[in-house]
């Protein structure tokens, strides 16, 4: 294996290159290179064994330097060069949209692109550049903070098996300038609210969820603790929760 390789025992039993997704990832290799496009989202957290299921889109990260449109115009004519039936949808400054249909199958995806810049190099894995794990975590942190959903809690409780909360906070940051602990708790705080349908729509069991909650009310007991212990201005915030 060289260098920044995924080890081939990584991804989720019986998830190959990347499942049903191969024709379409195919297609865009070429300009996926040209562009210096990553496998990010769903995909390299499932590659890099933080979550079971990769999700419905594809999404992909490119530079920043970059123009959203210009590089999703590319991706386009990527597919259809390559037999695929495909469609541009919204492009933003910072994310464009495309729908991909499968003609043989009539398989349909969404392709996302992201202008984002990763802090690490890629690595790769079966031909295709993917994020490294920690750029994948950061944004998975930066889709908690934001929004806050039941999968985004079962990402951090995998990620937070090898590092703390600290680190978790720290790998979102560099993805969001303004990026606040009285908001994260919020959406940790929200984890008791959810109701198991949530989490088993991520393939998680009574067991499971309740380990994401648990682990959902120590994080924020952490944050309690840091703004009683550390005296620091990040933790030393009114809206935070008080210490017990």
């Amino acid at each position: 294996m060289s260098p920044g390789e995924i080890p081939p025992g990584r991804a989720p039993d019986g998830w190959t290159s990347p499942g049903a997704d191969g024709p379409l990832l195919a297609a865009v290799l070429p300009v996926a290179c040209r562009y210096g496009l990553v496998l990010a989202g769903g995909h390299a957290l499932a590659l890099h064994g933080l979550a079971d299921r990769p999700g419905e889109d594809i999404d992909l990260v490119t530079d920043p330097c970059r123009s959203a449109a210009e590089v999703a115009e590319a991706v386009w004519r990527g597919f259809l060069e390559a037999g695929l039936e495909a469609s541009l949808g919204a492009v933003a400054p910072r994310v464009a949209g495309l729908a991909v249909r499968e003609p043989v199958t009539g398989e349909r995806r969404e392709v996302v692109l992201h202008r984002e810049a990763p802090q690490r190099p890629a690595v790769t894995w079966g031909g295709l550049r993917v994020l490294d794990v920690d750029d994948a975590v950061g944004l998975a942190m930066r889709a908690l903070h934001d929004r806050g959903l039941a999968g985004d809690l079962a990402v951090a409780v995998r990620a937070g098996e090898t590092r703390t909360f600290r680190d978790l906070e720290a790998l979102a940051r560099p993805y969001h300038d303004d990026f606040a602990l009285p908001e994260l708790v919020m959406r940790l705080e929200f984890a008791e609210l959810m109701p198991d349908e949530a989490f088993r729509a991520c393939g998680l069991d009574g067991a499971g969820a309740a380990r994401v909650r648990a682990f959902a009310r120590a994080w924020v007991e952490d944050v309690k603790l840091r703004r009683s212990e550390d005296g620091d201005a990040d933790y030393d915030d009114p809206d935070l929760p008080a210490v017990d």
